[in-house]
């Protein structure tokens, strides 16, 4: 007699985990928020946090990259990132089309926001007259 209890006991293991409950997949932002608090930013180490001087984007710099959110839903618009390096600090223009960031490296980086791209890269030594070439 061949034994019927390895394939059922494969299908009793499998179907249970098609039909699990969607609640593992709950919004992970919203995770042990306290109570009156709308939204979890950012993802890693935090170092400064900046809005758009018009009011629209939040930009959050830490050990991941800038990550920008829309300033009314707090929804995830852009994760910039560029190297191996966090960022330590961030800026708008005034205009706010133009981010500035700084990394641990002394990197400068121009970020075109609406692309959400990086324009131009600045290293150190780039202010001092005598270091141009």
């Amino acid at each position: 007699m061949k034994p019927t209890s390895s394939p059922i006991l494969v299908v009793l293991l499998i179907f249970p985990t098609l039909y699990l409950p969607s609640s593992f997949a709950q919004d992970y932002t919203q995770w042990g928020l306290p109570e009156g608090a709308k939204a979890r930013i950012g993802k890693g180490r935090i170092n400064d946090i900046q809005y758009s001087p018009d009011g629209t984007i939040l930009a959050v710099a830490g050990s991941i990259g800038i990550w920008l959110y829309d300033a009314k839903t707090f929804q995830e618009l852009a994760l910039l990132k560029r190297g191996k390096y966090g960022v330590d600090s961030i800026s708008f223009s005034p205009d706010s089309t133009t981010l500035v960031s700084g990394d641990p490296a002394r990197d400068v980086i121009l970020w075109d926001v609406a692309a959400r791209e990086h324009k131009r890269l600045l290293q150190p030594g780039w202010a001092n007259p005598r270091n141009r070439k």
